[in-house]
């Protein structure tokens, strides 16, 4: 299941996101997520893991244990990462982010209006402003990407 679109929430007073129903049947109770650059992602646990593999297995290379820059770079990636449950009315806590990076939400701008987009095998949390802000920035390059000469 591929998850696609993308939709406006407004976070509650304890800043819980309602997931849309479309998306919390890919998840089994549960959500990992990682704030990286503009936005907030979420995978299932499963594929958070295949996520961070995929930066170490390329090119017929794998993780490499005895690596200090592999082991230092996947342990950025895991301990910046938090798994949280859906609760019962399908939201889940984006609070819980700054556990792992105080003032992680506030960084991202999830303070209140946000998008969520969904990104094939996982969605993205937007502040709603830089969302609008982003799409913008990029109608020249999908229609160059999609009609013209490529990127």
């Amino acid at each position: 299941m591929y998850l696609t679109g993308s939709k406006r929430f407004n976070l509650d007073a304890k800043a819980r996101l309602t997931l849309p129903a479309n998306y919390r049947k890919m998840f089994d109770g549960q959500v990992t997520l990682i704030p990286l650059h503009d936005a907030l992602y979420g995978f299932t646990p499963e594929g958070f893991g295949q996520w961070v593999r995929s930066f170490f297995e390329k090119d017929g290379k794998k993780f490499e244990p005895g690596n200090r820059q592999h082991v230092a770079l996947r342990r950025k990636l895991t301990g910046s990462a938090v798994t949280v449950d859906i609760d019962s009315a399908g939201r889940i806590a984006l609070g819980k982010i700054d556990a792992t990076d105080q003032g992680a939400r506030e960084k991202l701008g999830l303070v209140r209006d946000v998008t969520v987009v969904g990104v094939e095998d996982h969605f993205e949390v937007w502040n709603t402003e830089r969302w609008e802000a982003e799409q913008a920035r990029l109608d020249d390059e999908l229609d160059a990407l999609m009609f013209g000469s490529g990127l």
